[in-house]
């Protein structure tokens, strides 16, 4: 695969052969640990207009999927009789995972032209929903529309690790880009409420195509079309030695482990807790109230969230340790749920702690693995990719059946508590024996 001569990035690779392992030693990096400013890489935009274009791209992106999410599932039940679950399933794992399956096709390939090919192909896959002539076809529709956003996540992600040679600037820009999400999540229920016809879904898709095609069209105003994907180590998503270095060195293996804890967690706040609401909660204000608080607890909290974190990461605290704090506090909420106070008030409380949690935990697993020396960069988002979906699959499965089946016999509060108890007793052990390290800025930096 050709690149251009003049082309180089901040994080060097080394080339390796199709076995799977390295074929080389990664080399050092001059700059780190040195108070030597690193040189120019031609193509590399500043960090605040990487900030900006950023944070509008995902603006839109978001707004296009928070206002077709809410109604997503009427529109498969409608078009076919037990369409609804298959298709939330396909939309979901291929949102999760697509970018694996053309990972080694990934490897070096221009951030611009890429990027926007994801987002149109999110465009056409919802965009042709409402005309799918059956439950097939909305599967392919749907599988398309998430395999875009798996490629336009995962390179947005890779891009701001690449650009961005500190863990404390990747947390800020991160945290800048999950508060521009959830201003989103606030707004696209009430977009969807108003483009949503029973019946009539053509106009609520169009919009929604609309605003990944300027999500798309946002990223001409400040990424280089010559900046490239970092080359992977394999000639798969993940190689062996990533995944053996993943389970032998500690600080990637806490933050597996709290990654995959903290996304089945998190998993229950749109499946068993939307059951345990429709069941509780008569008020539909109430319910969209409470489903609205964590986006609006993020756009609220992630500022004041961010700058505790960099303070403590600046003196050493590796940023696993946030992600295993937040999973912690999602693991209080299903304790609240399943300590047998009345159901509204533990709802409410739990929502509570799942809010003031949020801040801490998703912009952070980026920055988490980011952080991570154990592979290159494209290997080590894949590696965040399958811990996401994988924590986040299960978890919704979960509470989409095992807690229906306990709730429907009166024994729901035996799924809250063990969840509860879970975290308590396997999330506490990574952060056992934390020592602080002095916070070098480069990319050797570990979270």
């Amino acid at each position: 695969m050709s690149e251009d001569s003049f082309l180089h990035h901040a994080c060097a690779h080394s080339d390796t052969s199709d076995s799977g392992t390295d074929s080389a030693a990664e080399p050092a990096d001059p700059f780190q640990d040195s108070r030597l400013p690193r040189p120019e890489v031609p193509g590399l935009p500043s960090r605040g207009q990487l900030t900006l274009v950023l944070s509008a791209h995902h603006l839109l992106v978001s707004l296009g999927l928070y206002t077709v999410m809410p109604v997503l599932v009427l529109v498969l039940s409608q078009q076919a009789t037990g369409a609804a679950g298959p298709g939330l399933f396909c939309y979901t794992a291929s949102a999760g995972l697509g970018a694996l399956l053309v990972s080694r096709w990934l490897s070096r390939r221009r951030y611009l032209p890429t990027m926007i090919a994801g987002t149109v192909l999110a465009a056409t896959g919802f965009g042709l929903l409402p005309y799918a002539d059956g439950s097939v076809t909305a599967l392919v529709l749907l599988f398309a529309a998430g395999s875009g956003m798996s490629v336009h996540s995962l390179l947005s992600r890779v891009l701001v690790a690449e650009t961005v040679a500190d863990d404390i600037g990747r947390q800020r820009l991160y945290s800048t880009l999950m508060i521009a999400i959830n201003i989103a999540a606030s707004i696209g229920p009430f977009l969807a409420m108003a483009t949503y016809r029973e019946g009539d879904a053509r106009l609520l898709f169009s919009v929604t195509a609309g605003c990944y095609l300027l999500a798309g069209a946002s990223l001409l105003c400040g990424v280089s079309p010559v900046l490239r994907m970092p080359g992977g180590t394999t000639r798969w998503p993940i190689s062996r030695t990533t995944l053996n270095k993943s389970l032998r060195e500690a600080t990637a293996r806490a933050t597996v482990v709290a990654t995959l804890v903290g996304t089945f967690l998190y998993a229950q706040l749109s499946s068993a807790l939307v059951l345990l609401l429709a069941d509780e909660i008569a008020s539909g204000a109430m319910r969209a109230a409470l489903f609205a608080a964590p986006a609006v607890g993020v756009v609220v909290l992630q500022s004041p969230a961010t700058t505790v974190m960099a303070h403590l990461m600046g003196r050493g605290v590796p940023s696993f340790v946030f992600v295993s704090v937040a999973s912690l506090g999602f693991g209080g909420a299903m304790l609240v749920l399943g300590s047998g106070m009345p159901s509204a008030p533990a709802i409410v409380i739990a929502i509570a702690l799942f809010t003031l949690a949020e801040p801490f935990f998703h912009s952070t697993v980026s920055t988490a693995f980011a952080g991570l020396s154990i592979g290159s960069r494209l290997e080590v988002f894949n590696l965040r990719q399958v811990c996401w979906t994988v924590g986040e699959a299960l978890g919704t499965l979960c509470g989409g059946t095992l807690f229906l089946l306990l709730h429907r016999n009166g024994q729901g509060h035996i799924y809250w508590l063990t969840l509860g108890i879970s975290a308590m007793i396997s999330v506490p052990p990574l952060m056992t024996g934390l020592r602080k390290q002095p916070h070098r800025q480069g990319h050797g930096d570990h979270a």
